[in-house]
């Protein structure tokens, strides 16, 4: 089959239009105003210029041309309403993740939309580049930033669906912030109304092939759209999508999240934008420690046992110690109290002692005296042998001298004879 070999389409009656196109856009000034400076890209809806404000300061300005090589004119009709659409949609919006319109015009039968200047590539091209996939977190990062712009989408008076997220449509800027280019065919959401069958392949849910698009078919580009930043990899149309079976280093939990935003059935999936951030935001609080961070803290760990582990040791010893000190004292304690009473018992002693000395002197004075006085009484002698074996026998019964004394006839036991006058 012929082909133009410019476009790539059937041959034209007469010269390729986009062969006509200002490709390098030199010296072609629009309104008076946009000089076009350059091409950046061409797409199913358009042109791309670089372009620049005369009016305020050459400031840069991205331009659209709407493309003119339509074979119906029925297909020319329907991509003007896109495009118009798209300009009525953007002037409406206003979010730090969104492109904003800055003009709109018609001029020479073509039809132009003039949009804020973006430093930055689409994701599409940088992974391809780059020739591998994305980190975890920095894709789970950029799905937050977009959960974000398609909750003040879909909560916008009225709801707008996007209907065309891929990774082409996302702008990545040199601050690292995502944007969302391509309104072309976003749409507010009116459900009584005959929608446009307009699909991406991978990117599209089931419902959108039918034109029965809502908020939760932006959850599920966006859930493919993750598949591919994280595997590298296209998502097969009208599939489930499982990045860990492409990609062994994606995690249980992301890979759930994009399977379940990637559900067939609408119901299935997240039913909001917010409802899915809360999922993606739960990876983060659960997301593992890092290896070294894992070591470090293993080694402060480390330090606490050993540290407590010494104190303890250290409380055991002062124990024993304490211990020993008081069993030690306890048997000081025994020693004197032994001491004190053989002491005391002593004491008891000698005072029985000197009692029985001081009785037995005391009976000897006695003796002496009735011996001076009755000089037919027996010798003293005598009487002195029968003091001490008294005493003897005293000690005996009483050796700690603890009954009192007696006056002396009877501490003695003995009464004094019955001398004789003669």
């Amino acid at each position: 089959m012929a082909v133009c070999p410019v476009c790539g389409t059937a041959p034209h009656n007469g010269p390729c239009p986009r062969a006509a196109a200002p490709q390098h856009a030199a010296n072609i000034v629009l309104q008076g105003r946009y000089e076009l400076i350059g091409l950046l890209g061409q797409g199913g809806m358009g042109t791309v210029y670089m372009a620049r404000d005369l009016r305020l300061h050459n400031r840069p300005c991205v331009v659209k041309k709407l493309r003119d090589d339509f074979y119906r004119e029925e297909d020319k009709q329907k991509a003007v309403a896109f495009f118009k659409r798209e300009a009525g949609v953007l002037s409406q919006l206003q979010h730090h993740n969104i492109v904003h319109i800055l003009d709109y015009f018609e001029e020479n039968y073509d039809y132009f939309l003039v949009m804020d200047y973006v430093e930055g590539r689409d994701l599409y091209n940088i992974l391809k580049e780059r020739g591998e996939p994305f980190s975890e977190d920095q894709v789970l990062d950029w799905a937050e930033q977009i959960c974000d712009v398609l909750e003040y989408l879909h909560e916008h008076e009225p709801p707008v669906i996007y209907r065309d997220l891929k990774p082409s449509n996302v702008m990545i800027d040199v601050k690292g912030r995502v944007k969302l280019v391509d309104f072309g065919i976003a749409r507010p959401y009116e459900d009584n109304t005959d929608h446009t069958h307009v699909v991406s392949a991978g990117y599209s849910p089931p419902e959108q092939y039918w034109g029965a698009a809502d908020v939760r078919s932006d959850i599920y580009a966006l859930g493919a759209t993750m598949f591919f930043l994280l595997t590298g990899s296209e998502p097969v149309a009208l599939h489930p999508c499982h990045p860990l079976s492409v990609n062994p280093a994606v995690s249980e939990h992301t890979n759930m999240v994009v399977y379940k935003a990637t559900a067939q059935d609408p119901d299935e999936r997240y039913q909001s934008a917010k409802e899915m951030r809360a999922a993606l935001r739960s990876r983060s609080e659960d997301k593992p420690v890092p290896a070294r961070s894992r070591a470090r803290d293993l080694l402060v760990l480390l330090g606490i046992v050993l540290v407590a582990g010494a104190a303890f040791l250290a409380l055991i010893k002062l124990d024993e110690s304490l211990r020993a000190k008081s069993e030690q004292l306890k048997a000081t304690e025994a020693i004197i109290s032994r001491h004190n009473k053989e002491k005391t018992e002593l004491t008891k002693k000698l005072d029985a002692y000197t009692r029985a000395v001081q009785a037995q002197e005391q009976a000897v004075l006695e003796w002496r005296e009735q011996a001076r006085s009755k000089p037919h009484a027996p010798p003293p002698v005598a009487r002195s042998a029968v003091a001490a074996q008294v005493t003897s026998e005293a000690l005996l019964t009483d050796p700690e001298g603890l009954a009192s004394l007696q006056d002396d006839s009877q501490s003695s036991g003995l009464s004094p004879p019955a001398w004789g006058d003669d």
